[in-house]
């Protein structure tokens, strides 16, 4: 699906005692912006914003160069800061949850997004943008309310109905089927048909049948959205570490932010023994969620295997609180405080990592209904 951004061209700017300057500049700006020179257009927008920092419609000019240029992260800047100079202009919402969007930032650009659909209910690519963001955040109910009713006016886009097919998956509905076969009638959605089978294999644990799958949407498109890393998944689950690290790498070249990526490669680091790149990556996964209690056990886990006990205890003590319920967390939390010689304490872990256990034997021994 095209993300179309907005450009602000809104007349001449009455601010500030040098006016006829900075219109200039805003002109100059504005028609290297429409040529596609996005490099000196933000040259010549700087200039302006020089001379007149409260002009808000270079700020959000700015923001769409710079958001062309792949600068996201200064465009988003450049938006937040037109908006807090004028409030009005609305239009930036949409640019704003399109720059955070490209940036990986799915629960930022819903938030933007929701603010610009309650000025535009009905504008169409918003609404695409939201349900494609909750769907990457995992919230697929909720992205199905965003996107089915889109359907009607996009009934072609292979983008949403890939994410819609990816949505029922999860969400184990029978639409996929539906989304599966619509896809595979297309040319340009063939390969998507095939990503989404794969997946379908490995939430079935059918690794074998995912990894042939994934091969085949590979050779049809090697740059379908997180295609790398489901491979790598796969042959990790497979036992092919090799291969597994391979395309975790490789996802993470396009996505170096993202959590599971990080994760995934991160354990499968420790595993092989490489302690030290392990650490650099479950610590960039935890800066991206730092509440995650399976990383922070990870990251425990090899701090414990560094020699730093001490460390571990201060990664491990606030996730054990997060989760008390996590025997793991709380084993290796035992560990760390048995190699301090803090033996009461460790003997108390101990102890709740047994009780836990055996809860969970009881719970094993138990017939379902």
């Amino acid at each position: 699906m095209p993300l179309a951004l907005i450009l602000l061209y809104l007349g001449s700017f009455t601010g500030s005692g040098q006016s006829a300057e900075v219109n200039a500049g805003f002109e100059r700006a504005a028609a290297l912006q429409r040529n596609g020179a996005l490099a000196e257009a933000a040259a010549e927008y700087r200039k302006v914003l020089a001379l007149a920092p409260d002009y808000a419609e270079a700020q959000a000019n700015l923001g769409a160069v710079l958001s062309r240029l792949g600068n996201y992260e200064e465009a988003i800047a450049a938006y937040e800061s037109a908006l807090r100079l004028n409030p009005k202009l609305t239009p930036i919402l949409l640019n704003l949850g399109i720059a955070h969007y490209r940036a990986g930032q799915f629960a930022q650009a819903v938030a933007a997004l929701e603010r610009f659909l309650a000025v535009a209910p009905d504008h169409l690519q918003a609404r695409q943008l939201i349900g494609l963001s909750l769907v990457e955040l995992g919230r697929d109910a909720e992205a199905v309310t965003q996107l089915e009713p889109t359907l009607s006016a996009v009934p072609d886009d292979v983008t949403v109905l890939y994410s819609l097919g990816l949505a029922y998956l999860r969400l184990r509905r029978p639409e996929l089927a539906s989304a599966q076969q619509r896809l595979a009638a297309r040319a340009d959605g063939v390969a998507l048909a095939r990503l989404l089978q794969g997946q379908a294999h490995v939430e079935l644990f059918e690794f074998e049948k995912a990894a042939e799958e994934l091969a085949a949407a590979a050779k049809l498109s090697p740059d379908l959205p997180r295609l790398h890393f489901l491979r790598g998944l796969t042959y990790l689950k497979l036992g092919r570490p090799e291969e597994a690290r391979a395309f975790l790498e490789r996802e993470l070249g396009r996505t170096p932010n993202d959590f599971l990526t990080l994760y995934y490669l991160a354990s499968l680091l420790e595993t092989r023994g490489d302690l030290s790149a392990a650490r650099q990556r479950i610590e960039a996964a935890l800066k991206q969620e730092p509440q995650s209690v399976e990383a922070a056990t990870l990251l425990g886990s090899i701090l414990l295997k560094q020699g730093q006990a001490a460390d571990a205890v201060r990664v491990l003590e606030p996730a054990v609180a997060r989760q008390p319920q996590h025997a793991e967390t709380r084993y290796l939390l035992a560990r760390s405080y048995q190699k301090l010689g803090r033996r009461q304490e460790a003997a108390r872990e101990f102890a709740e990592v047994e009780r836990l256990k055996a809860q969970e034997r009881e719970k094993e021994r138990k017939p379902n209904p």
